[in-house]
């Protein structure tokens, strides 16, 4: 129990007590009172509030106000015991502990802590990455960061992972999720949750931490890093260095820089080429998804077997699969629009860039749920020139050479040496697709993030958007995409990309 001048509070059972008699509070403003309190005589800031009680909601800073004079009003004669520091956020003054609850020591749940890996799902076309990021960690390698734009299947791959660890019953797994995670002050608790450390009674000890991970090394995946990138390399260094029998798996769009650390790069799965043969289509790793996904929501379809797949049908699925670059958060996507379309009316929807963008994966993750908002997630992240930089990059169709991406961009009048380092910069950060050819390099970009470049709205967001972080916002609120219906995508190609960009540029003037 804790007095906080003549109001008693009990965390444990989120009561409070005035007198004897028991207060009505709200469960936001209790768990603002929790937040306050774990950080008792300390300035909490109002951004580090509104993620600890508002994680997966987009809240105006009012409703904080709103919940802090409800709180100010039950305590009564106590209310100057939370103290606003303007512009900034709030202190809570005084506070002693009666004894009468002990806090309970830190403990390690270790293996019991493991349900919070994503729900399982058979891959396809990846044993082999798996089978290398397992015998990587397995001679010593301390951090395998998995590499890729967003929608690739880095999180499933990395669950698999600890899935078979956990099956093999050989370590412990503590998975920790940072897409919603938006402060960077938060980290350490994340990661003292994921382990199973108690950290209620008080702001979490990263020496603690590191104890018990000595006592319990296990595998740690760190899942999304790329928004909170620098903050998680510190964190994890100090971890890895303070516990070397610690393994991390981290899934990013760009490495995390540490020593030690080995990046995976995991591309899209494979398509079959044009005109392939009917068992080269079914068999390869994308029409293999796009058929699953399809399947499991179409009752039409048998539950298994192709035999009601004609020849047709089957090379519209390998269509899709090559409009799609492989890219499995799209086929999925793509499968759920086939139950109500059909294939052939699927194939004529894709030339649609802003349906295809706009359509919804309702159990995704909000930056997942559609393929703009898994893009928004990326185009938030980068600097002013490499928004300039991959905007007229999409302006070229199909591989380019770092030549002809110079000539592209003459007209920005960026440096040839600012050209170059942006470009490094978006294929470290998976937004180009590079290929090599002895010597040589090429690039390209994913025909999703293209079709969004190529849209006047895009344009405009990324010429006058400056946003240091990504907020949850930002993934979920719906784009100026979808006003301009006047913009159509076309079949690729020389002639149908000139006429579609022709078209965002007439609409943008």
């Amino acid at each position: 129990m804790i007095s906080l001048g003549q109001t008693m509070i009990s965390r444990e059972h989120r009561d409070v007590f005035k007198d004897g008699v028991a207060m009505r509070i709200g469960t936001r403003a209790f768990d603002i009172l929790d937040v306050l309190l774990r950080h008792q005589g300390q300035l909490v800031s109002k951004e580090l509030i509104l993620q600890s009680v508002w994680p997966d909601t987009v809240v105006e800073e009012n409703n904080l106000q709103v919940h802090i004079s409800a709180l100010r009003k039950a305590l009564g004669a106590d209310r100057e015991q939370i103290r606003t520091v303007p512009g900034r956020g709030y202190v809570l003054l005084g506070g002693e502990s009666l004894g009468h609850e002990t806090r309970p020591p830190a403990t390690l749940h270790g293996v019991s802590c493991n349900h919070r890996l994503p729900a399982r799902v058979a891959l396809l076309g990846r044993q082999a990455l798996l089978d290398e990021v397992s015998s990587t960690l397995a001679e010593g390698c301390a951090l395998v960061t998995l590499i890729g734009p967003g929608g690739v299947g880095k999180t499933a791959l990395a669950a698999e992972l600890g899935q078979t660890l956990l099956d093999a019953g050989s370590t412990p797994v503590y998975f920790v999720p940072l897409a919603q995670l938006q402060c960077a002050e938060l980290l350490l608790e994340a990661f003292s949750s994921a382990i199973g450390l108690d950290c209620s009674g008080g702001d979490p000890d990263l020496q603690g931490l590191i104890r018990y991970l000595q006592q319990q090394p296990g595998l740690i995946i760190l899942d999304n890093c790329e928004h909170l990138v620098e903050s998680v390399a510190s964190l994890l260094e100090v971890i890895l260095r303070g516990a070397p029998a610690v393994r991390a798996v981290a899934t990013s769009r760009e490495p995390l820089r540490i020593a030690g650390e080995r990046s995976l790069q995991v591309p899209p799965l494979e398509i079959p080429e044009l005109n392939a043969s009917r068992d080269i289509v079914l068999r390869s790793a994308s029409a293999q998804l796009f058929l699953r996904q399809w399947r499991a929501l179409d009752s039409h379809l048998a539950a298994d077997g192709n035999a009601e797949l004609d020849d047709y049908s089957v090379e519209l699925v390998g269509e899709i699969c090559r409009r799609l670059d492989g890219m499995p958060l799209a086929l999925e996507m793509a499968a759920a629009r086939a139950c109500a379309l059909g294939l052939y009316q699927l194939v004529a929807s894709l030339d649609d860039s802003l349906h295809m963008l706009s359509a919804s994966l309702r159990t995704a993750p909000p930056r997942q749920q559609t393929l703009q908002a898994s893009l928004a997630w990326s185009l938030r992240l980068l600097g002013r020139e490499e928004r300039t930089v991959l905007r007229r990059l999409a302006e070229l169709d199909g591989r380019f050479t770092l030549e002809r991406a110079c000539d592209a961009l003459q007209c920005t009048r960026l440096p040839r040496a600012c050209i170059m380092d942006s470009i490094v910069r978006l294929a470290t950060k998976s937004l180009l697709m590079v290929s090599a050819q002895g010597p040589f390099r090429f690039y390209r970009m994913l025909g999703t993030t293209r079709a969004c470049l190529l849209t006047a709205s895009a344009h405009d967001t990324l010429a006058t958007t400056e946003v240091s972080a990504p907020r949850a916002q930002d993934c979920d609120a719906p784009s100026a995409l979808a006003t301009l219906q006047g913009i159509r995508a076309v079949p690729p190609g020389p002639d149908g990309y000139h006429a579609r960009h022709q078209r965002a540029l007439a609409i943008s003037r």
